[in-house]
């Protein structure tokens, strides 16, 4: 049985392959309603750099980001990462992820730093900070499986 490419990894290689130009991904219903744009990669400093602008549907009752939220940018800032050293023909998966929140995220634009910090040929290790609108509100690091 032959397993199609991970969608988001395609569009991680198609990125880092191209020109540097922005684009919307739209891989899945979370990005979309997270309005999702890859803008960065760096291949020395292993680092791919995501931005958001989600909506009220991610704020609490005081108007502040949701932590779940919060959690979803910062991890698939790290997944973005991790794909950039893994064959195309696998994938990648959170095993362990951990959280700390620094702020509130209370503006309408958001950008996460995913970064490699050890690649492997089973296990990538990555760490990602979350901004926003300059201003550091949250960071993470995480243990993921290449499958």
């Amino acid at each position: 049985m032959t397993i199609a490419p991970n969608p988001d990894h395609v569009l991680m290689r198609a990125f880092m392959a191209g020109d540097g130009v922005a684009v919307a991904v739209e891989t899945n219903g979370l990005f979309r309603a997270l309005n999702t744009t890859l803008v960065g990669y760096d291949a020395g400093a292993r680092t791919v750099t995501l931005r958001y602008e989600p909506g009220d549907l991610f704020r609490q009752g005081s108007g502040v980001m949701q932590g779940g939220a919060i959690s979803a940018m910062l991890d698939f800032a790290m997944a973005f990462a991790a794909m950039t050293t893994v064959e195309l023909t696998s994938s990648v998966t959170t095993t362990a992820m951990n959280t700390t929140f620094y702020a509130a995220g209370n503006g309408a634009v958001y950008e996460a730093l995913g970064k490699v910090e050890k690649p492997g040929r089973r296990v990538v290790f990555t760490s990602a900070i979350l901004s926003c609108e300059g201003r550091q509100i949250a960071a993470a690091t995480s243990t993921l499986l290449v499958v």
